[in-house]
């Protein structure tokens, strides 16, 4: 966005389609037909399990700082995961490259908040694990409504990233997100996105070594203190915690599977549809989790379900009774 913004002459080099024709490379080859209905399929199936799960972190929000994390990490995941499942199906079926497109695939391009998403994967984490550990010092720092100083700290992060650095392109040919918004067209411009490429390569490494330290650290933690902590620890928080760790290893997997991708420049099939999917289901997939694994959560959602039922009932259910013996 920076280059949109104030930095014209560095955006008129980077995203100027003058003399390139996108049929130059045949739409065939700018096509995953299978992936990209699989995608759109995936986003359907995905996006109506969020609703009832925030709906129940709303209920219970009160009850722990945790809750307030986990409505901001599910509305970060609404946000995104239109963009691997619905609109990369419908740009890849129709093999559009960037020229073909340009302000559609650069504004899908900037609304990429993976930084943002990683960070809040991170704090919630550091909020389960020093909850666990250290009630006290969890107080101080997530209880009286301090829990939004980390959301905040998210959200500028995310917009640093936003308005600072060259937003990632969708490339048919590639079935996903590059810097290049030229790729395949002309040779990688390395001078242009090194400084990208490193800075997304540092986030996710960040990620990648971070969150599994820190359930490390409280794993060491728990084999200590095991038999204090079983007396304090409720059934549900290690339930929420179990949820959090399954969440937070999605996202360090991903993110390693991204950095590698990004830095050997990895190209074949197998590798795409890896880092691809696995992007997909960190955004896709917690709404199951927390079905699968939160009573709390199953029980609203249970509830939902059977006042919807009512409603319908009671909107078929005819109106008038009279039978034909009535009208004689």
């Amino acid at each position: 966005m920076e280059y949109i913004l104030w930095n014209r002459n560095e955006y008129y080099q980077i995203y100027n389609c003058t003399g390139i024709n996108v049929n130059d490379i045949p739409i065939e080859k700018r096509q995953y037909p299978i992936a990209a209905i699989i995608c759109i399929i995936l986003g359907l199936i995905y996006y109506p399990l969020y609703f009832p799960c925030i709906y129940s972190f709303w209920k219970n929000k009160l009850k722990n700082p945790c809750y307030i994390l986990l409505i901001y990490l599910s509305l970060l995941d609404i946000c995104l995961l239109w963009i691997p499942t619905i609109a990369m199906g419908i740009l890849s079926l129709n093999g559009v490259e960037y020229c073909s497109s340009p302000f559609i695939v650069y504004f899908i391009g900037c609304a990429v908040l993976w930084c943002s998403e990683c960070i809040a994967d991170l704090n919630l984490g550091i909020n389960r694990c020093i909850e666990l550990s250290f009630p006290k010092i969890s107080k101080i720092l997530f209880y009286n409504k301090r829990v939004y100083i980390w959301i905040i700290l998210c959200n500028l992060y995310g917009l640093y990233w936003i308005i600072f650095h060259h937003p990632t392109i969708f490339s048919g040919i590639e079935f996903g997100f590059v810097f290049d918004p030229l790729d395949g067209y002309k040779p990688y411009r390395s001078e242009f996105f090194n400084k990208d490429v490193l800075s997304v390569s540092l986030n996710n490494t960040i990620l990648a070594l971070a969150s599994p330290t820190i359930y490390f650290l409280f794993i060491i933690f728990l084999f200590f203190k095991a038999r204090e902590l079983s007396n304090r620890i409720t059934k549900e928080e290690l339930m929420v915690f179990i949820q959090v760790f399954i969440i937070s290893m999605l996202n360090t997997l991903a993110g390693i599977v991204n950095s590698y991708e990004f830095i050997y420049e990895v190209h074949n099939d197998i590798s795409i549809m890896i880092a691809h999917f696995s992007w997909l289901h960190i955004h896709g997939f917690p709404p199951v989790i927390y079905l699968l694994l939160n009573k709390t959560v199953r029980t609203d959602t249970k509830k939902i379900f059977n006042k919807l039922i009512k409603i319908i009932n009671n909107k078929i259910k005819p109106t008038n009774t009279n039978t034909i013996k009535d009208y004689f």
